[in-house]
């Protein structure tokens, strides 16, 4: 019987920390971080989805030059 309480808490906090995690990323996704945080693995494990999301952040970043009056 004690071996059934070990299993069940063990999965308890196996539970407790997926859905921990789960709202930690819903929470970055919202907040706009969710890609500072994977960077480095993207990084790491596909360097080329990592450069395009550099060039969407850059490309996402310019603004269009406001007009002079001038040029009304």
């Amino acid at each position: 019987m004690d071996g059934f309480w070990i299993l069940a808490v063990s999965l308890g906090l196996v539970a407790a920390l997926l859905v921990l995690l789960h709202r930690a990323a819903a929470r970055a996704r919202r907040r706009g971080i969710s890609g500072s945080m994977l960077g480095p693995f993207d990084e790491m494990y596909r360097p080329t989805a990592y450069a395009t999301h550099l060039e969407i952040q850059e490309q996402n970043e310019r603004k269009k030059p406001i007009p002079s009056p001038d040029d009304l």
